[in-house]
């Protein structure tokens, strides 16, 4: 399936124009937003690579309408990359296209990029799994706990996304679903935008 995604930062700048080229691109579904593109923390965005299945293409009208970083780049195109999912974009200036050699060598380069950004994760994680003991947080399976979402979880949960722990990860360290991974981690997105709401109000 060729999924689209769509977005702008103003009300000024036409998100139209970006469905109606997706669209001609032959996108069956398009996800659109209005927000800025700072950081990968947006609700569409995570909705479409949650809805991504193997063999799918994302079509975006440019490449900085997906991401406005190089950092925020490489990391969605390596959870790409493990979707096993392509992604193509319709501005020639770009020129990303990674169902081409050269577009698959541009997933290689920046797996190694994700890999060093890996290595940066795992001591923070570390650090942070560190202070969590000390602030008196348990870690490992808890015996007999048959409720996924008791306070003690959802404390590591967001304690473990954070660090940049993928879901994969997660639901083997806690025995949790993907669903109540992904709940949390939607709660932490509207309670940090909620709190932007309330800086700016």
């Amino acid at each position: 399936m060729k999924v689209g995604y769509a977005r702008v930062s103003s009300t000024t700048q036409d998100l139209e124009l970006q469905k109606h080229e997706l669209l001609k691109a032959g996108c069956e579904k398009i996800f659109s937003e209005s927000v800025s593109g700072k950081d990968n923390n947006r609700t569409e965005l995570i909705k479409m690579i949650d809805s991504l299945r193997a063999k799918d293409t994302v079509i975006i009208y440019k490449i900085d309408r997906i991401a406005r970083s190089l950092k925020g780049l490489i990391d969605i195109i390596e959870l790409l990359k493990n979707k096993k999912v392509n992604l193509i974009s319709l501005d020639s200036g770009d020129s990303v296209d990674t169902t081409s050699p050269m577009g698959k060598a541009f997933f290689q380069i920046a797996g190694v990029f994700a890999e060093l950004e890996r290595g940066m994760i795992n001591a923070r994680t570390k650090a942070g799994i560190a202070k969590a003991k000390i602030d008196g947080v348990k870690f490992g399976r808890t015996l007999g706990s048959k409720n996924p979402k008791t306070a003690e979880k959802i404390e590591k949960i967001e304690i473990f996304l954070k660090a940049g722990k993928s879901y994969d990860w997660i639901t083997k360290e806690l025995s949790v679903s993907k669903k109540t991974i992904s709940d949390i981690r939607k709660s932490i997105l509207s309670k940090a935008i909620s709190e932007k709401s309330e800086v700016y109000a």
